[in-house]
């Protein structure tokens, strides 16, 4: 742009050919565009501005102004409105101080001021649509709405209001929507895979998943138009209608099929005559539409030694033995009765515990209970009863907690036996004694108007509950334990003293034994030398020959004898001291007597050693 160069009567300036200047004659205003020179008087005003270049995704909003009639300056005469080019067909003179109108100029080019009192925007860009969104579309003159989507770039009309870019709705296999026209009222479902373009006044509930029922799930579904009911049962996947809901029940829409057999039972309640049924026939069970489901019930089963006690809707109760009726189901309107049993020490009904099967079997139960003696001692007592149900009529009719009455029954029976003696003789008394009123056979119309027999009552344990007393008391049970462990002990020491006698005379008739049998071994043995000593001799003196005397051949054989001993001290180291007169040892020659006898041949060469 050229300088602004000042003269006498005006001024020049220079104008590109992308520039244009704007005149604010007395008249009017005017545009002039460039390339060029332009002079106008120095009291004209003047303001250049540059052509403003569009891209293909860019527009502008230009609003021209259309001045009053009634203005001093009459500018609408000048500036004619049918040369006011719009691209709006829908153009209309909108009633407000300044009758505006609106025009769009979209890119690429290059947009020239034409009339010098429009009032453009900045540049924006249109809107890039891809193939999955689109927008909605308000004409602010009509009301009128429209869908634009893409793959497109959008360009508004001059009085287009425009929501955000939204996404279509990409359904997949299992999922659904419920679309609602605004402009009808009418309601569809659309399913899919589908990618889904809303209309203009279509309202779009949230993309919703199929329902799924497996083989052992049903449903019920009701048209909220129509009111009819209609129950879908697995395996199955499937959309609701427009107008259809799952029915709610206990906030839960998918229920199990109920499989009756054996061991389970259905109670539900007919809507059409309003009473309950129990349904026992084995079946995969769906309720109707008149049937409500209440509960299943299980079967009862009761051991032989087992009783219930069930109550009709009349009231009546009913016997259930477990001899009999081994199994069964609480039929409609049926109840068991239960009864609360204390199962504290103390049995005051302070601890409870439910009952409903009543056994008939012998059952212990331990109690405890505060005693005083003659002389005003308190003292507590641990007992143990062992009892038995008779009779369950007698017993539902008449007490609510059998283990209570029993148990007060039984302290009262003690209590009597207690006032008797003071804490000494109490403490001494034996157990058997003090509870023989209760064990005992008598006549007790207390327990058969209950329908219960106590079989034995035990005492555990008496303590008293002063802990001074009773450390008194166990002084007096220890000294009595440490004389009777004395006794004991002596007596165990006088059993092992005489067991050792016993063992002592034992042992010693045993050693006689073993002597006897001693002496008779060395009797055998004595007699079985003599004999092989015997046999010896006789050999010896057989085989010297018949022609040698008798005397003689014992004298050979003594001599031998005496010869076989000197030897025999000649070999020892023994030291023999002897008197001469004990000096009578003789040594002969058997040979010279008994040449030809090989027995008596001897070599012997005797060296003896004798100190006299």
């Amino acid at each position: 742009m050229g300088a602004c160069k000042s003269t006498q009567f005006g001024c020049c300036i220079a104008l590109d050919s992308d520039e244009s200047i704007i005149l604010d004659k007395p008249t009017g205003r005017e545009t002039r565009h460039g390339p060029g020179w332009f002079c106008f008087p120095n009291w004209w005003e003047a303001r250049v501005v540059k052509s403003i270049p569009l891209q293909n995704n860019e527009y502008l909003v230009i609003k021209h102004v259309i001045l009053p009639k009634s203005t001093k300056t009459n500018r609408s005469d000048r500036i004619p409105l049918e040369k006011r080019v719009t691209s709006n067909e829908n153009d209309e003179l909108i009633n407000d101080p300044d009758m505006q109108l609106l025009e769009i100029i979209r890119g690429p080019q290059i947009y020239h001021i034409n009339n010098p009192y429009d009032i453009i925007s900045g540049i924006k860009p249109m809107i890039d649509l891809s193939a999955t969104q689109y927008i909605t579309v308000t004409d602010k003159l009509t009301g009128a709405k429209r869908v634009e989507s893409g793959p497109k770039l959008f360009c508004p009309k001059p009085y287009d209001a425009i929501s955000e870019v939204h996404n279509m709705y990409n359904l997949s296999s299992t999922e659904y929507i419920i679309v609602t026209d605004e402009s009808t009222g009418e309601k569809q479902t659309v399913t899919g895979p589908k990618l889904h373009l809303p209309k203009a006044y279509d309202k779009v509930s949230p993309v919703y998943n199929y329902t799924v029922l497996n083989h052992a799930q049903y449903c019920r579904i009701i048209d909220t138009r129509t009111g009819v009911m209609r129950i879908e049962k697995g395996p199955k996947t499937f959309a609701l209608g427009p107008y259809e809901l799952l029915k709610e029940d206990n906030r839960q829409t998918i229920f199990n099929i109920i499989n009756i057999d054996t061991e389970n039972a259905v109670l539900v309640k007919n809507l059409d005559t309003g009473m309950d049924e129990l349904i026992t026939t084995p079946q995969k069970f769906i309720p109707s539409f008149t049937q409500t489901f209440i509960e299943i019930r299980k079967l009862i089963k009761l051991a032989p030694y087992e009783n219930m006690i069930l109550i009709d809707k009349d009231g009546q109760h009913v016997l259930k033995n477990g001899m009999k009726d081994k199994s069964f189901f609480l039929h409609p309107y049926q109840q068991i009765y239960t009864q609360q049993w204390s199962n504290d020490l103390k049995k005051d009904h302070q601890s409870t515990t439910s009952v409903d099967r009543f056994d008939t079997r012998n059952q212990y139960m331990d109690y405890e209970f505060l005693v005083r003696t003659a002389d005003n001692v308190e003292i507590i007592l641990d007992v143990s009863i062992f009892w038995q149900i008779t009779d369950l009529y007698k017993l539902v009719l008449v007490t609510q907690d059998p283990p209570e009455d029993i148990c007060n029954h039984t302290r009262s029976e003690i209590l009597s036996q207690v006032s008797k003696y003071n804490m000494k003789e109490f403490m001494e008394l034996p157990n058997s004694q003090l509870i023989a009123s209760v064990n005992s056979d008598k006549d007790d119309t207390f327990f058969e108007s209950r329908g219960v027999n106590v079989i034995r009552v035990e005492i555990l344990q008496k303590r008293c509950k002063d802990p001074e007393i009773q450390k008194i008391f166990k002084q007096i049970i220890d000294e009595k334990t440490n004389r009777i462990k004395n006794i004991e002990k002596q007596e165990a020491e006088n059993e092992v003293k005489l067991c050792d006698l016993n063992g002592q005379i034992e042992a010693e008739k045993l050693v006689g034994t073993l002597l006897k049998i001693k002496k008779e071994n060395e009797r055998e043995e004595n007699v079985a030398d003599g004999i092989a000593e015997g046999s010896r001799i006789q050999n010896f003196i057989g085989n010297l020959g018949d022609d040698v005397p008798l005397e003689k051949k014992l004298q050979v054989y003594f001599d031998i004898q005496n010869t076989k001993r000197l030897d025999m001290l000649a070999r020892s180291n023994t030291t023999l001291y002897l008197t001469p007169k004990e000096v009578d040892t003789k040594v002969i020659n058997v040979n010279t007597v008994h040449p030809t006898n090989d027995l008596v041949q001897s070599n012997t060469q005797t060296r003896m050693n004798i100190e006299v």
